[in-house]
C-alpha cells in the first residue's frame, strides 16, 4: 500500500485525538491513531502515511522530538501540528521538520476541517 489514503495522528488529548481523528475520517482519509509517541513509533514502520498530524506535546515529549526519531519513516509526509503555542521559536521548530500547517487550539471541528483539507489540496 501506498499511504496515499493514510492519516496518523499523534497526540495524548483524549478529545483532541478525537476531533483530529473525526476530521481526518470525513476527510476520506483512513485514520490511524497514537497516543504515545511508541504507538506512533510503531505505525510509522507498518505503514506509509499522506498526512501526520501531531500534538506539540505528547506525554511529555515535544512534537518536534517525535518528528525527529520519525524522520526516516516519514517518507513524504504532509506534516500538520496541533498546538497552542504561538511562538515563532516553536514555528520554526516544526518548520525546519518539515511541517506545512499549525492547527492553533482551541480549534473546531469545521476550523479543523478547513485548514486539513485546504493542506491535502496543496500538497
Amino acid at each position: 500500500m501506498d499511504g496515499h489514503r493514510n492519516c496518523l495522528v499523534i497526540d495524548d488529548d483524549k478529545i483532541a485525538l478525537k476531533l483530529a481523528a473525526t476530521c481526518c475520517h470525513e476527510l476520506g482519509l483512513k485514520v490511524y491513531i497514537a497516543d504515545t509517541p511508541a504507538e506512533a513509533f510503531d505505525e510509522l514502520k507498518r505503514r506509509r502515511y499522506r498526512l501526520i498530524v501531531v500534538d506539540h506535546h505528547v506525554h511529555g515529549v515535544a512534537g518536534f522530538e517525535i518528528l525527529d526519531q520519525l524522520r526516516s519513516q516519514l517518507r513524504r509526509a504532509t506534516i500538520a501540528v496541533f498546538t497552542g503555542d504561538t511562538s515563532d521559536q516553536t514555528r520554526v521548530r516544526y518548520e525546519t521538520r518539515g511541517a506545512m500547517a499549525f492547527l492553533y487550539k482551541p480549534l473546531s471541528l469545521p476550523a479543523m476541517r478547513f485548514h486539513l483539507k485546504t493542506l491535502l489540496e496543496r500538497s
